[in-house]
């Protein structure tokens, strides 16, 4: 117990001291900052050297067996997704049918698929973005979107493609799915949750059927400073006057097309009013949004980001920065980038300062999880309206340390989509702001 406290106070020693020498670097030299701030503006094109197929990939991996018995797959040591999509990269299709439409029943089948496994998406992709996962493969494929894909563990060298609004299903059959190599990704030091995919009023549903414990985290945090995203963002900008100081925020003009704004909780916004080509296509929109991201690039901020969310109605992406194939909610009240397209002109960014740099131990135990259906019973014993309870989705809550502002913890709990936002099971049922 004794080294266990000793550990955390050690480790932020050895942040703070690297934090004095990094900046007595800039004090003593500033210009040289500048030059380096400059350069690695220049050489990060790519998300962290992140592909587009990482920051689209699938975040959840689930089982069946040959009995029908379901698990999430979890791993501690190693990116289970990223496993299988190396397992995946040199898949080569032959043809690409599509097997189903609008037949429920046939639906339920597939999502129930047994010896195999299904990777999820947190929202609808497009075939054409998934292919980026699988080499290209399917880049030819039909213009259409979904929501996971279905392989099974036989000899059919097939895979399903599923689409869950309209109950799309496509064939799609490979050279060779190379399931030996699947198989050997999921079969070391891998964690189960008993889970079971269903259908809940028409939409397909993850229902965690059995309690279970998840880990809480630590991870040191870095701000990133306002010069950084000013020099990338708004390289044109000379004139001091440009720059307008409020109580709670700090705006920067160029006179001419871009914005940017940064609050005092860590927080900065982006408007710009002349980006390039806005594209209606699904698939091109997805890939212009992974292009503007980039321009928020540094060093390790993005390296977990995934996509989250996409809503056509508002016409906004939301990513994430996930740990062990889990979302993180409250770095902000976005998401950790939200770009939202204003009166079909301009491009809004949202996002964080705050960066997850490196893991360190809390101490605290596992915390126990309740099953998906002890939450909806737990919601409506509160007072809430059952009806109005949208998807539910396991995560981990992002809380600021009190003791150090280089510190946060990532407790893990249930998060409700209800009255149109994402809510923290245990502030609801406890009425915390509610």
């Amino acid at each position: 117990m004794k080294i266990k406290n000793l550990i955390l106070p050690g480790l932020l020693g050895i942040a703070v001291v690297v934090s004095v020498v990094l900046s007595s670097s800039i004090w003593i030299n500033p210009a040289h900052y500048r030059n380096s701030q400059q350069t690695s503006v220049s050489n990060n094109s790519i998300i962290d050297n992140k592909p587009m197929s990482y920051v689209y990939s699938p975040t959840q991996l689930i089982q069946t067996d040959e009995n029908g018995k379901q698990n999430m797959l979890t791993n501690h040591s190693s990116n289970l997704i990223s496993e299988i999509g190396n397992q995946m990269k040199n898949y080569d299709s032959k043809s690409v049918n599509k097997l189903s439409s609008g037949n429920i029943d046939e639906y339920k089948k597939f999502l129930g698929y047994k010896n195999s496994i299904i990777l999820n998406y947190p929202a609808k992709i497009s075939i054409k973005i998934f292919s980026k996962f699988i080499n290209d493969s399917l880049s030819k494929g039909p213009n259409d979107s979904i929501n996971r894909i279905v392989i099974p563990f036989d000899d059919s060298n097939e895979i399903y493609l599923l689409r869950d609004d309209g109950f799309h299903i496509y064939k799609v059959k490979f050279k060779d799915t190379n399931v030996s190599g699947l198989k050997d990704a999921i079969k070391n030091n891998v964690g189960t949750i008993p889970v079971k995919l269903k259908l809940v009023n028409k939409m397909p549903t993850i229902d965690f059927i059995k309690s279970f414990e998840m880990p809480q985290y630590g991870y040191l945090i870095n701000k990133t400073s306002q010069n950084y995203y000013v020099t990338r963002l708004l390289p044109n900008l000379h004139n001091t006057n440009n720059i307008k100081r409020h109580r709670n925020s700090v705006v920067y003009n160029d006179q001419s097309s871009k914005q940017l704004t940064f609050y005092n909780n860590g927080e900065a916004e982006y408007f710009d009013s002349r980006p390039n080509f806005i594209s209606s296509d699904f698939t091109q929109t997805l890939i212009d949004s992974y292009k503007n991201i980039s321009k928020l690039s540094i060093s390790d901020n993005l390296s977990n980001l995934r996509y989250f969310s996409y809503s056509p109605k508002n016409s906004t992406i939301i990513y994430r920065n996930y740990v062990e194939g889990f979302p993180i909610f409250n770095q902000n009240q976005y998401g950790a980038v939200q770009i939202k397209l204003v009166d079909n002109t301009s491009l809004r960014y949202n996002f964080s300062l705050n960066n997850l740099q490196i893991p360190v131990p809390t101490g605290g135990s596992n915390i126990k999880m309740e099953t998906t259906k002890e939450v909806v019973n737990g919601l409506a014993k509160s007072g809430y309206d059952v009806s109005k309870i949208g998807p539910i989705e396991l995560g981990y809550q992002w809380s600021s340390s009190k003791d150090s502002n280089i510190l946060v913890t990532l407790q893990p709990t249930w998060f409700v989509y209800y009255n149109g936002r994402w809510n923290n099971y245990n502030q609801m049922i406890n009425k915390v702001g509610y």
